[in-house]
């Protein structure tokens, strides 16, 4: 239900950031997932990165008609997905956020999502304390362009459950890649304010928001699915099932192997980002060593030191087939890179 001009939240609101580009066909069901949220004590900031298919007339009339909605202006033309989460990020910060959660316009979110994922947040900050970076994620289901199910559980579907159920025991995975999508979380203050600014060579919030809270916050599971994670072909970065990998790699080699090298030489620019941040402040024992081996071994110049890097070390992918494909990506040439430590190969 819209809520009425005079809305004032009963609880701290939880700060919904939603992200839009050409999300039309999918963004109307999105936003009446939100809106039907049992936890109604939320605010959704919006901004649109310049669509041209009817996405900023529908976000518009949203907002006219829910007081707890609000469309960002778009200064600075088009930024891209991270871009446009690190711009909704400060916009949040500016608004004295103290939860925030990601929204993807593709979504549709099951009606308990907000409040089984600050119940948990409670839990955690009352043992940890508000003060620390603090991230909550879920699983989510996973369905296609027209809301048929593909798998019940990304988790399962992804191969990835031990590495995520066990996530807090060891995180140091997150050096090297990422499972866990922005629209699983559920993130605290401090983690925003530890986030940002967003530094130059980070290309995924999403990544960057988890590896920050494995690092020097706590990051905790809630183990069942809050909402549907829609794959289709627009998908910015879509999860895909093992197999789907597997049959990937063999239709398209070059195209795997380009991704698993662009992956590496980020997660070496993140743990850059990452020590940087990190300057003057204490980092678990386990947490510097993975970090320091990060930047000196799977950041060397000599490809068979990456190689070996890549499947010996603490720091490496999760699952045989993901190794394969970090072992083959470190032994090719580093890329052309620029100041900001970027692959320039192939962009125009």
């Amino acid at each position: 239900m819209p809520a009425p001009p005079d809305w004032t939240p009963n609880r701290t609101p939880i700060h919904i950031l939603l992200a839009t580009y050409q999300g039309g066909e999918h963004l109307r069901a999105q936003l009446d997932s939100i809106r039907a949220q049992q936890d109604s004590d939320w605010r959704l900031l919006i901004r649109d990165d310049g669509s041209s298919d009817g996405t900023r007339r529908l976000i518009d009339a949203a907002a006219a008609m829910d007081s707890r909605i609000r469309v960002l202006d778009e200064p600075g033309g088009r930024l891209g997905a991270a871009g446009n989460f690190f711009a909704l990020m400060e916009a949040a910060r500016a608004e004295d956020a103290r939860m925030f959660a990601l929204s993807d316009q593709d979504d549709f979110w099951y009606p308990d999502k907000l409040a089984v994922l600050r119940a948990e947040y409670r839990r955690v900050a009352a043992m940890r304390g508000r003060e620390q970076p603090i991230l909550i994620f879920s699983d989510l289901a996973w369905v296609d362009a027209n809301g048929r199910c593909l798998a019940r559980s990304g988790f399962d579907a992804s191969r990835a459950r031990p590495a995520l159920s066990g996530i807090d025991k060891d995180a140091r995975w997150l050096l090297a890649m990422n499972l866990i999508p922005g629209c699983a979380m559920l993130g605290n203050r401090a983690l925003l304010d530890f986030a940002l600014p967003r530094p130059r060579a980070v290309e995924h919030h999403d990544w960057w928001l988890a590896l920050l809270a494995a690092a020097v916050g706590t990051l905790v599971v809630v183990d069942r699915p809050l909402g549907d994670y829609r794959l289709h072909a627009g998908n910015t970065i879509g999860a895909a099932s093992w197999g789907a990998r597997i049959a990937g790699f063999f239709r398209r080699p070059s195209e795997q192997l380009r991704r698993g090298r662009r992956t590496h030489w980020q997660a070496v620019a993140n743990a850059r980002a990452l020590a940087d941040r990190m300057a003057g402040r204490d980092l678990d024992p386990d947490w510097r060593q993975a970090l320091a081996f990060t930047l000196t071994e799977l950041g060397s110049t000599n490809p068979m030191r990456r190689a070996r890097a890549s499947v010996t070390g603490p720091v490496r992918r999760v699952g045989w087939a993901r190794g394969l494909l970090a072992l083959l990506a470190a032994a090719m040439p580093m890329p052309d890179r620029g100041r900001d430590g970027h692959d320039r190969r192939g962009e125009g």
